[in-house]
């Protein structure tokens, strides 16, 4: 754990969790993201809390919450992101076979966005657990059309949402599983198997956000504002070509040669139009769509695809290798061989950005160094602006202001409140002077504030060569055009 929880997402989870157990309210309040993750974090965050007390570091639950319940969060993801690799495999060798299985989930195990976000307590990564839940549940639909696997597959397409509202595509798969096996059935019975699939689906949303009934207006306002932020705008971070950023982001990773081959996969899988290969595309072509209208663009909304990536990529994989012998019978006896040389070749990028991803990790934060230096440079008493993905500074010491951007306030305002230093992150500004047309008022104010000011010092960040996103420079200012230095 660092000493400071940089990731600008965990927090809006893990203060949530704490505060059920501060309060006892198990009703959120708010729901930009739905509830089921909350509580999963919260009922982990108990053994921490009792192991805690009975060390004697005390019997209530401090606000904000303790570095401790961040690290039990992401033990939790963690656990769910090892599960998902089994997760694959089973998908994998039920829609196929046991080989196209183990090439799948050794695939996602060296997936380097799946790693990076095993090591957060945050929504996507649970969430695609629950979506290959139940794809998992739809394939076992079709091959055995027993009621209870489409009540399971809603059950986990319902729990998906509620863990990550985008989650709720995992309803089209157990719809389509009902269509696959229509023609064993009456019309009347498939509409009342879709009926289960979608009540189901419901009961699993609820279970995991009942207050998204009992306290119905928060709710749609909380969804409205999800949704009206992804759709307006979130300036560096939106655009009108989601669809081909996407691509190009995965293209342009250390999982791009997992991401090829997973497209290939795509294109395999439509030419082929297997059952198992209809259940996936129903899910991976309408996801990839939805991320795709939206103008905000996060990298992360891919989280939810590289499960079901990886299972096409292995199945094109081992359909490929397996099928050379025809076309060269010489090659029989290498098949195996050649399957193992591709899926090195295919994981030795992603599995070095993995070891240096980690061993980043385990040094102490460049922006951590930032605030020590700064804690100890800057005068006690000074008023001082931060900005977010910087840095955290004494509050005790020092009368900090918390802006999104140095650019909410005018630099005029910075005169007549007499800040004295400005903290200044490259984490949104590389992404806003990139379209500096579309950001012209934003870079404008920027550089009216950094032109009346003088850099005190700069962090620059040392981001591993494999991971070029997430690690921001950290830079200090002195704000007033005259410096004046107090001499020993």
């Amino acid at each position: 754990m660092p000493e400071y929880i940089y990731h600008p997402d965990e927090h809006a989870l893990v203060e949530r969790a704490a505060a059920i157990l501060r309060t006892g309210d198990y009703n959120p309040h708010w729901f930009n993201y739905p509830s089921l993750y909350i509580y999963l974090q919260a009922f982990g965050y108990i053994p921490y809390f009792l192991i805690s007390a009975a060390r004697g570091f005390g019997n209530t639950i401090p606000d904000p919450a303790p570095y401790g319940f961040y690290f039990t969060g992401r033990l939790i993801t963690g656990f769910l992101g090892a599960l998902t690799v089994l997760a694959v495999y089973g998908l994998g060798a039920r829609m196929y076979e046991r080989k196209i299985g183990l090439i799948s989930s050794a695939l996602l195990t060296f997936s380097l966005l799946h790693v990076v976000h095993s090591h957060y307590a945050t929504t996507d990564l649970p969430m695609a657990f629950a979506v290959v839940l139940s794809l998992l549940f739809c394939q076992l639909t079709v091959e055995k059309q027993e009621l209870r696997y489409t009540m399971l597959a809603g059950l986990f397409a319902g729990l998906s949402a509620s863990i990550k509202y985008p989650g709720a595509v995992a309803i089209v798969p157990v719809l389509v599983a009902q269509l696959l096996i229509s023609r064993q059935h009456t019309w009347v019975a498939v509409g009342q198997r879709l009926g289960l699939g979608v009540g189901a689906f419901l009961a699993g949303f609820l279970l995991g956000t009942p207050y998204a009934l009992l306290e119905l207006n928060t709710f749609l306002s909380s969804l409205a504002s999800v949704v009206g932020h992804y759709g307006a705008s979130q300036p560096g971070f939106e655009g009108l070509d989601a669809g081909l950023w996407y691509v190009r982001q995965a293209m342009t990773s250390a999982d791009a040669p997992l991401a090829a081959v997973g497209l290939a996969g795509i294109v395999w899988a439509a030419l082929k139009r297997r059952r198992g290969d209809l259940l996936l595309l129903s899910f991976v072509v309408p996801y990839y769509l939805l991320v795709s209208l939206w103008r905000v663009r996060f990298e992360r909304n891919l989280v939810a695809l590289f499960p079901v990536l990886t299972v096409l990529a292995g199945r094109f994989l081992v359909e490929i290798v397996t099928g050379l012998p025809r076309r060269w019978p010489a090659l029989r006896r290498w098949d195996g061989a050649i399957l193992a040389a591709a899926l090195a070749v295919i994981v030795i990028v992603p599995a070095m950005a993995i070891v240096e991803f980690d061993s980043t990790l385990a040094k102490m934060d460049h922006r951590t160094v930032a605030a020590e230096s700064a804690n100890a440079y800057i005068p006690a008493g000074s008023k001082i602006v931060v900005e977010a993905f910087s840095i955290p500074l004494d509050w005790d010491q020092f009368q900090v202001t918390h802006l999104v951007r140095i650019d909410s306030e005018p630099a005029q305002w910075y005169t007549e409140e007499e800040i004295d230093y400005v903290v200044v992150s490259d984490g949104h500004w590389r992404i806003l002077f990139r379209q500096p047309e579309r950001h012209r008022r934003e870079l404008t104010t920027y550089e009216d504030i950094l032109s009346r000011s003088t850099i005190v010092q700069a962090y620059p960040a040392e981001i591993p060569a494999l991971l070029n996103r997430g690690y921001p420079t950290i830079a200090v200012y002195h704000f007033p055009d005259v410096l004046i230095l107090r001499l020993d």
